[in-house]
């Protein structure tokens, strides 16, 4: 019976509980770029639903392997979090990558004050904008751990002292452009690749699977907000 106990604890934990974790932009509002006496630039810029070049393998079937005695973790690796359903401490993402993170940038634009306006759009609204904002989502790769020591079922004992549960990954690939639609020229471009870890417990960062994920897209987008103004001095626009 304690062993049964036990093994539904574990269970519950790889599934989540039925916990869903979402995408929510932007990751801290007050550290967002912005320039005070904007707009930099009367201009507008359109930004479109990023293109999806991410592979599709996803691996969740080792994260059992930790409850075979003498194995100290399992693991799980997903090329597109937003489609599984096994993560360290929630059971799924609620994540569209292509529309979220241009979303996120077209937020990113506004608030920055960089341009007179930004806005997400299909693509039927851009005759609109001056310039064209896209980009390619490369890699979105989640990387989970599950520890149990060693000890199988009775490795989460050890979490309830204090112990680690695990650990994630949140990984973070794109290549963003930005066109001039008068000419048709490319006037900014730059790949990003930006890496969060975190060691995950019972009593500290539980449920932070995903989380980063955001974080990660304001950094990008702080850095490239700032990239594209000195390019946009350098040009005199």
């Amino acid at each position: 019976m304690k062993k049964l106990f036990l093994f539904i604890i574990v269970l519950g934990v790889l599934t989540g509980c039925g916990t869903t974790a979402k995408f929510v932009y932007p990751a801290k509002g007050k550290n967002l770029i912005s320039f005070k006496d904007g707009p930099a630039y009367q201009k507008k810029i359109a930004v479109v639903p990023f293109d999806e070049m991410r592979g599709d393998e996803n691996q969740a079937g080792s994260y059992f392997l930790y409850l075979i005695p003498l194995m100290p973790f399992g693991w799980g690796e997903y090329e597109r979090p937003d489609a599984a359903t096994m993560f360290n401490t929630v059971r799924e993402f609620d994540f569209d990558p292509s529309e979220d993170l241009a979303k996120a940038a077209a937020y990113s634009f506004r608030k920055s004050n960089l341009f007179e306006d930004a806005f997400f759009t299909y693509g039927g609204d851009k005759d609109k904008a001056d310039f064209l904002f896209k980009g390619e989502i490369i890699s979105t790769e989640y990387r989970g751990s599950i520890w149990s020591y060693g000890l199988s079922v009775y490795g989460p004992l050890l979490w309830f002292i204090g112990l680690p549960a695990g650990r994630s990954h949140n990984d973070l690939t794109l290549y963003l452009q930005m066109e001039d639609l008068h000419t048709g020229n490319l006037v900014w471009e730059k790949r990003y690749e930006k890496t969060n870890i975190i060691i995950q417990g019972f009593y500290y960062n539980w449920g932070h699977d995903v989380k980063y994920y955001s974080n990660l897209m304001q950094e990008i987008m702080n850095d490239a907000i700032e990239d594209i103004n000195r390019q946009m001095q350098k040009r005199g626009s």
